[in-house]
This record gives C-alpha cells, structure tokens and sequence, in this order.
C-alpha cells in the first residue's frame, strides 16, 4: 500500500521532483551565510531595544509603582513619611473599581502608619470631642472646633473601614461578612449628614457593594497566594513526578513505540469516559441537592470563591459537554483514520530511534527556555520602568455635590503650589498620575514587538538546531555508525555560523501577524466600550480569525523552512519555496500521515497531562483518604490542582517537542528520500526497514 503516490500533474504544478545525487548524504557541509541584511536589521533592532532599556533606567522609578503617592504627590514610606508606608482612600465609594490599587482616584488620599482595624462612620449626634480621637485627616490638618467643617471640606475622611495592607495600599478586608452591617452604617451616616437623598444613597450603597464584591476578590487572591505558599513542597513534588513520567514515556517510546502509542489511544479514550461519567454523576447529584438549589443570588455574589465553583451544577454541566465533545471527536478520529495509524507510529518510530540514539536532544531544549526567560524577564523589566516614567501631574477634585465654582470644572489639570482652594472650597488640587512623555507609548510598542521578535527568534533557533540533528540521523545510511558523535553541537555550529539571518527573517514575520492580532484585539477592545453592534463585532472577530490562521500557516511554513535551510543551508525564501513545493507534491501524504502523527503525540502527551491532573484532583479534594492527613490546610483545593496541571501541560510539552521536530524533520526527510531514490542498488532508501515495509518499499539489492 503507498500512501499519496506523487502524479504528474501534482509535479508540474508544484515543480520538478527532487533527482538522485550520489553525494547527498545529509546536512550539506559547504554553505554560506544566509540573509544578512535581516541579520544585521536584527542586530540593530536588538540595539535599539538597548536604547530603550536605557531610556527606561534613567528617566523610570520603579518606586513610583511599589510606593503608592498621596493627593499632594509624596510618596508614602519614603523620605518624610517614612513611618507611613500605607496609603488610606477617604472615600472608597468613588473608586470601587480596579483604581483603588493604583493612584488617580478622585478622593483625598493621605499616607498612614497602620490601616484602620475597625469600622467607624462619622456621627454628627456625637460631639466634637468624642469623634476628634476617631478621624483621619490630610496632613498639615489643624483639628478645629468645627469637625463638621473638616469632614464636608475634604480635610477628613467621614467614614473608613477595617482594611489590611494590599500593594501599599489600605483595601477593605472581609467586608463581605459584615456587609449588612457596614452598609446600614452608611445609610444612618448620610441620613444625619447633608448626604440625605435618597439618590445618592442609592448610588453609594450600589459603590459600596462594588467595593465589596473587590475585597472578596482579594480575599480569593489572598487565599490562593496562601495555599501556594503553603504547599510549594507539594507543587514542586508535583512537578518532579510530571517530569518523570514525561521522561519515562519517552524513554518506553524508544523501545514499545507501537505498545505506548496504542496504549495512549485508549487511555486517552479512557479518561474522557471516565471523565463524562464522573462530570455527569456530580451534576446529578448536586441537582438533586438541597443545599444547591436553594442558594440564593445574593449569597452567591458575596460568595465568590473558588471552590463554590465546585458546588454549582452548571459547572459539572459544561465540563460534562465538554468531555463528551472531546470523547466523541477523539473516537470519530479512530474510526476514520483506523488505518493510517500504523503508518503514523511507524514514523513516530523512527523519531523514537534518532531521539534514543542522539540523547542529548532531551535536554539541548533547556537552552532556547532560558533564553525566553532571559528576554522575557528583560521586557518586564523595561515595561516597569517606561510605566513608572512621568513627572506628577496634578488635576482639580470636586466634592459629590460640585466644585461649586463655575470657572473651575473637575479633572483640570492644576498646580498644586498656585492653587488656592480657599476660594472654591468644593474643589481641591491633588496628585492624579504621573504624565509620560508623549514618545512613552511609542517605547512601549516597541518593547512588546521586540518581546515577540525575540521569542520567536529563540523558538525558531531551537527547531532548526534540531532539525539538522535529527536530519544528520536521517540520512546516516548505516545509522548505528554513520550517525556523527555530536550531532546536536555540529547542528548548533552550523546554525550560530551561517543561519541566524534565516531565523530572523522567518521570526520576524511571526511577530509581525502576532504584533497585528493584539492591536486587532486593541480595537476590539474600544469598539466594545463604544458600540454593541452585532455587525461590528463579527466583523472583528472574523478578522482575529483570519489572522489566527494566518499566523498558524505561517509557523508551518516557516518550521518546514527551516528543516530545509538546516539541511542544505539556502536562504529562508528558497526554503520555504522548496520545501513547500515538496509538501505540495505530497499532499496527500501530509494530510494522512504527518497531521495523523502529531495527532498521535497530542493524545500522548494529554494523557500524561490528563493522568497527572485527575490524580491530583483525587488527593486535593479529599477522595484519597490515605494521604488526606499529610497534606496541609488549604482555602480552596482547586488551587494546587489547576497549578500542577498547567505546570505539567509546559513540562509535557518541552519533551514532547522535540518528538514533534523529530517527527516534521524525518517525515520532509523521508518525501526527500521516495523522490531522490527508488531502492535499486543505484539509488537505495534511507528509512528504516519498519518503515520501507509499512509504504510497501524496499531495497531490491538486500533481497539479493
């Protein structure tokens, strides 16, 4: 049986096919550089990047965003407030939003040595005397005879509530709990004060749910921050066991290739069935719960925990649809390509062979994750400090009731030396932000498309390496003597001294799209502020679909295009020409096998993912009970389960690619190797015999 025999018409179009060369016997040795004009725009690319970082270290203060800064502009916990490192909102009514955490709210805003530890509200039943001991006033505040005056002017705060310290800055602290209470408080407060319509009641008291429903949020933030802290052991333990087993189902590939392959299938088949039984039976218990369908929508507001997810039936609903959908689509997969399978491990196979006999491709992939980390690290580095260039600018605050100047409006910028508030006591000069200069955004632009030139980059050096190593294996005729003893350093030689133009031309297209899609989903994101029109936005998601796949079909050029470059060493315009051509005129044979195989290295590693997640989700929740005692307390279970998934996705991943750049080289190889020869003595095959048997070839001279 040959799967997609080549036609004529296919080589016409497509280009000639590749002709017999006696003195092609691998990765070309005599080569030249490649693209080195994109070399060098690179080089100076990386230099402007420099540029950057070095504008960014003298004009930004990272302090400015680890101190927070108080309405006259000075920074809390430094300099004359030493001893106040926090900073108190008077009013968290006007920023229950995401700006409590970050400057520019528009209330007084004053440094202090402690957050409040309990609640108080002002009281104008209470005399002066009594209610003095109790305020928290701007600094410079004289305390007259007058509270009532301090509090309506804005020198006093006229309520606060218990808080704990979050990023500097005093956030309410298991308000939730005592909302009742808190937001009855409110209403008696305005009720004795000059806040008494029933409006802004309503308003405030919707602000002050806002605040709440943001104090639980960091109540979940905190828990999770805890559990983490409380069982890193665990995690690492957990990603220790992840990358032992990623290793040893490696390792059993080398050897039961087939055995692990079918055994993957059926797993994976296994834990979806599994895992709609099990989605299912918790759904219908938690139907049939009490306690479930009786819980209200307001308690469910102020309980927005992580494992109360666990307790709704909607969510054991969709994860039920979902792993019957991947149940469904995975046996559908079996069925059609029931026999395309075999000619899929076989391949895998031969990956199995090069990566068993070339080690060290194992490990040569920590090199391009440290390079990410490093230019990944470098980029938040310099984001921190473009975002903390500026100088202070300072804007005009109005009290709810109005500036009460008409010559003033709110949100005007101010100096706050010249400012007199005395003539419009309603309104007041404070720190809002800090102003960048207008070239900042610009900086900032350029430090996201360097990021992903960068990574990019890195990722594309780690898969032509790769591919001239395994395609050293690939065409080694006698692969048990004629592979080269270091393949992977004479792959990353080859690479450094004559490629590194090719792998910043195919990067920089990457970068390009992927630059492009996030200012798509910038748009997006402001048409939706502006508009709900359903054209519009399938419109614009039409688009990020497009170009989604655009970005897909280029990496799959651009990683065949460098298998071709690391095997004849041309430039990456050639290769991607050639090397596409190649594929076209073997269409067939890329749709029914290689796509086929990384289908059957996908399941592999979901099964190690799946195995891995499912385990941990039995010993976190408690089903285990032998480990139950061993294991510390924790806010929510979920935590350390979602954490040693996603961290063993990655893990899985980084050994499972290389498999996969093993797979890609040898299967271009292998349509190289049915073009270039015909199995005659003349002209005999490079693949392995397993292989030549599965595609109904062979080499008539060892039958001989």
């Amino acid at each position: 049986m040959v799967v997609g025999k080549v036609s004529d018409e296919s080589t016409t179009v497509y280009g000639e096919a590749l002709q017999f060369d006696p003195d092609f016997t691998g990765p070309l040795k005599n080569r030249s550089c490649t693209d080195i004009l994109c070399l060098l725009l690179f080089l100076v690319f990386l230099i402007g990047w420099g540029v950057v970082a070095g504008f960014a270290v003298v004009n930004g203060d990272p302090q400015r965003l680890l101190y927070p800064t108080d309405s006259m502009g000075r920074v809390c916990g430094k300099e004359e407030f030493l001893n106040k490192s926090f900073l108190l909102f008077f009013d968290l009514t006007r920023c229950a939003t995401p700006k409590v955490i970050a400057t520019g709210c528009p209330t007084p805003q004053v440094c202090v040595e402690e957050c409040p530890k309990s609640n108080w509200f002002y009281n104008p039943t209470l005399s002066d005397e009594e209610i003095k001991p109790d305020l928290i006033c701007q600094e410079g505040t004289t305390l007259s005879d007058n509270v009532k005056d301090l509090i309506t002017s804005g020198k006093c705060a006229y309520y606060y509530v218990k808080s704990k310290p979050f990023g500097r800055r005093c956030i309410p602290s298991n308000i939730a709990d005592q909302a009742e209470s808190i937001i009855s408080s409110i209403k008696n407060t305005f009720t004795h004060s000059k806040y008494n319509s029933f409006e802004i009641l309503e308003v405030l008291t919707k602000a002050m749910k806002n605040v709440i429903r943001l104090a639980k949020f960091q109540q979940v933030a905190e828990g999770v921050f805890q559990d983490i802290k409380t069982s890193w052991g665990i995690l690492l333990a957990g990603f220790g066991i992840s990358m032992l087993m990623s290793f040893f189902w490696i390792v059993l590939l080398r050897f039961i290739s087939a055995v692990m392959i079918w055994f993957s299938l059926i797993a994976f088949v296994g834990l979806s069935g599994f895992g709609a039984y099990y989605t299912l039976n918790k759904y219908l218990t938690l139907r049939n719960s009490v306690d479930n369908s009786t819980m209200s929508k307001a308690e469910f507001e102020f309980q927005m925990e992580i494992s109360k997810y666990a307790e709704l039936e909607t969510t054991w609903l969709i994860l039920f649809i979902i792993t019957v959908t991947i149940l469904v689509v995975c046996l559908l997969v079996l069925i059609f390509l029931r026999k395309r399978i075999n000619i899929a491990i076989a391949l895998i196979g031969q990956a199995s062979k090069a990566v068993g006999d070339i080690m060290s491709t194992l490990f040569f992939p920590v090199i391009p994750y440290v390079l990410q980390l490093v230019f990944l690290a470098f980029f938040c580095v310099v984001a921190v400090l473009l975002a903390s260039a500026g100088k202070a600018e300072y804007r005009v605050m109005c009290a709810e009731d109005g500036c009460g100047c008409s010559h003033i409006k709110e949100n005007e910028t101010c100096s706050f030396s010249d400012y007199n508030e005395t003539d419009c006591p309603g309104a007041s000069c404070q720190f809002y932000a800090y102003t960048v200069d207008s070239n900042i955004p610009r900086l900032h632009i350029y430090n996201v498309f360097a990021l992903f030139w960068s990574m990019f980059f890195v990722s594309a050096f780690g898969e032509m390496v790769l591919a001239g190593t395994f395609a050293s294996w690939y065409w080694a005729f006698n692969k048990s003597k004629d592979v080269p003893t270091f393949a992977v350093t004479g792959s990353l030689g080859r690479t450094l001294r004559y490629h590194i133009g090719t792998l910043a031309f195919g990067s920089l297209i990457i970068a390009i799209v992927r630059m492009i899609r996030v200012i798509l989903e910038y748009i997006d994101h402001k048409v939706r502020e502006k508009t709900d029109s359903k054209i519009v936005r399938c419109i614009m998601c039409c688009c990020r679909c497009c170009l989604w796949c655009l970005e897909r079909f280029l990496k799959f050029i651009n990683r065949n295009a460098y298998v071709y470059c690391a095997i004849y060493g041309k430039n990456f315009c050639v290769s991607a020409k050639n090397s596409f051509s190649l594929i076209m005129r073997n269409i067939a044979r890329v749709v029914v096998l290689d796509k086929v195989t990384d289908f059957l290295l996908f399941i592999g590693k979901m099964v190690v993912v799946g195995s891995i997640g499912v385990a941990s989700f039995f010993i976190f929740s408690g089903e285990v009970k032998a480990v139950q005692e061993h294991l510390p307390e924790m806010n929510y279970y979920l935590t350390p389960v979602i954490i040693i998934t996603i961290g063993t996705f990655f893990i899985a991943t980084a050994f499972f690619s290389v498999y996969g750049m093993a797979v890609d080289t040898l299967f271009l190889c292998f349509l190289e190797d049915c073009e270039r020869n015909d199995g005659s003595p003349e002209k005999p095959y490079f693949m392995s015999k397993d292989l030549m048997k599965i595609l109904d070839k062979k080499n008539k001279f060892k039958e001989e």
